[in-house]
């Protein structure tokens, strides 16, 4: 909604038609009074319409530097947001693989104790491999091997 605000800049009444409200339009109109003030104050010989060009073209400055800064910060957000992705789907990925070493490891764990876990006689109990070598190995110790003859 549109409204109609009377502002006062360098001594004189402006009626200005704006969406802004009252107090925002005040706030902007003492800036602008203010910034005339101390350029008509650093430079005394200057008009009011000369000031005011001087006014704009700092206001402008202003203006464009900040867009500039704007869109730097808006790519840099892109950016992070595009980094943030791609960790997303790093993570999901790692996670993937995670689950899937995890079911590998666990096959392999299956495995490994069906190679090594060896069952003697249906009565006897389970026994590991390496168990079982170190009895055998112990057995073949015990009994003496002639050399030339046929045992073993």
């Amino acid at each position: 909604m549109k409204n109609t605000i009377s502002i006062k800049v360098c001594a004189k009444t402006y009626n200005v038609v704006t969406e802004e409200s009252q107090v925002y339009t005040e706030k902007i109109a003492a800036l602008l009074d203010q910034k005339l003030g101390s350029i008509l104050k650093a430079s005394p010989s200057l008009s009011i319409a000369d000031a005011a060009v001087l006014a704009s073209l700092e206001a402008y400055d202003e203006l464009t530097k900040a867009r500039t800064n704007i869109e730097n910060i808006r790519s840099q957000i892109k950016g992070y947001v595009d980094d943030a992705a791609k960790s997303k789907t790093d993570l999901d990925n790692a996670r993937r693989r995670v689950f899937e070493l995890e079911r590998q490891v666990k096959a392999l764990e299956d495995e490994l104790e069906k190679r090594t876990v060896v069952k003697r006689a249906p009565d006897e109990e389970m026994i590991s491999a390496k168990d079982l070598l170190s009895q055998q190995i112990d057995e073949a110790i015990k009994s003496p091997v002639h050399p030339g003859s046929n045992n073993g």
